[in-house]
């Protein structure tokens, strides 16, 4: 089946392909493995050393390819992108970046989320009380147990609550407090907490209890998002090497159609084979072009198309489309269906008065 017609009866209904390609056997068991052994992560050693865990990574992030480079993978892990000279902002291939954002690492090697207990800011009493010797506990009971002891007893002042992380985890969590803020200068935080936080009432009662369900109930809800959103990434691009194995068309076109809402410069067009042939292939730019100098290449790519357009779905469905049509037409699939269909006779192909309209499709018109 030729691409073009592949591409549309799948677009028909994305989600019924998508809970297919989910209840495959041996990719069910590969989530069920990951849902129930990743929130056991602690370092970057015990994800790398974990076959599964990993090869599942690698996959969700495109980078199978890249599975034999762990000490390149460590390396943009552990570096994270908040350095404009971590490795994966130097590096032209943008799913190690897209890697690091999804799994972030601390510097030391542990898992960002969770919660440094050796803190020389946090109270040791109530760090002592909060551990059970001989058991596992679990971050967020800890942390309610300390926000218990803690915050009725001793907390009178906005720098108080701020400068204990325990406490302020608990807060920012129960009342979604902006990122900007969680991360922004102290004086800002200090404002935003003196607006929007009664300390006074925090420490009543009825609202210890209160808070501390909303942060549980927060932090449940952020981990099922988060944990979603990292299976379903995993189950479309499974189900868009399986496409490919049949197609690479399809593939290219399906993996253009996740990503192109996410390229904000036409270099991350020329670090991506995927996205570059596509583009390539949709805007007309001769096979001959590959290889030359980047910036002459990011220039011709400008010339012809605004990236921008790629935040608009409608845009980057008009793009798609003119691939398929277009691929099927360098790749001899002359003689298959939808082909036919633009021939005068059978197994001649697409005549060139349409290839011509085709390429004369206009975007953003």
């Amino acid at each position: 089946m030729d691409t073009n017609l592949r591409f549309s009866m799948l677009n028909r209904d994305l989600p019924s392909a998508m809970d297919r390609t989910a209840k495959d056997p041996i990719l069910a068991r590969e989530i069920e493995y990951y849902e129930e052994n990743f929130s056991k992560v602690e370092t970057i050693d015990d994800l790398l050393d974990d076959y599964r865990l990993y090869t599942f990574m690698m996959r969700t992030m495109g980078l199978e390819d890249m599975s034999y480079a762990k000490g390149m993978v460590r390396k943009a892990l552990v570096e994270g992108t908040e350095d404009p000279d971590a490795l994966a902002n130097t590096m032209n291939d943008t799913r190690f970046r897209d890697l690091a954002e999804a799994f972030p690492f601390n510097e030391d090697g542990t898992i960002k989320g969770k919660f440094d207990w050796t803190s020389e800011t946090l109270d040791e009493k109530v760090v002592r009380y909060t551990n059970i010797p001989g058991e596992e506990v679990e971050d967020a009971d800890r942390l309610v147990d300390y926000y218990q002891r803690k915050m009725q007893r001793d907390i009178l002042f906005t720098v108080q609550l701020l400068a204990d992380p325990a406490l302020y985890e608990v807060v920012t969590v129960a009342y979604d407090v902006p990122d900007e803020i969680i991360n922004g200068p102290k004086d800002e935080r200090i404002a935003w907490f003196d607006e929007n936080i009664d300390i006074d009432e925090l420490k009543k009662p009825a609202e210890l209890k209160d808070t501390i369900e909303k942060y549980k109930d927060n932090i449940e809800v952020r981990n099922a998002e988060n944990t979603k959103k990292i299976v379903d990434q995993y189950i479309r691009v499974s189900f868009e090497q399986n496409e490919g194995a049949q197609n690479e068309g399809v593939r290219l076109a399906l993996n253009f159609q996740r990503t192109a809402g996410d390229i904000t410069d036409v270099y991350e067009i020329l670090a991506s084979p995927a996205l570059y042939q596509v583009v390539r292939v949709s805007l007309g730019l001769p096979e001959s072009m590959v290889g030359t100098d980047l910036d002459y290449q990011a220039k011709e790519i400008s010339k012809r198309f605004d990236i921008e357009k790629f935040q608009d779905p409608e845009e980057v469905d008009k793009f798609v489309k003119k691939f398929v049509v277009l691929y099927d037409s360098q790749n001899g699939a002359g003689a298959t269906p939808s082909v036919q269909l633009f021939a005068n006779t059978p197994g001649v192909g697409i005549p060139e008065n349409v290839l011509t309209a085709v390429n004369a499709l206009k975007f953003g018109g």
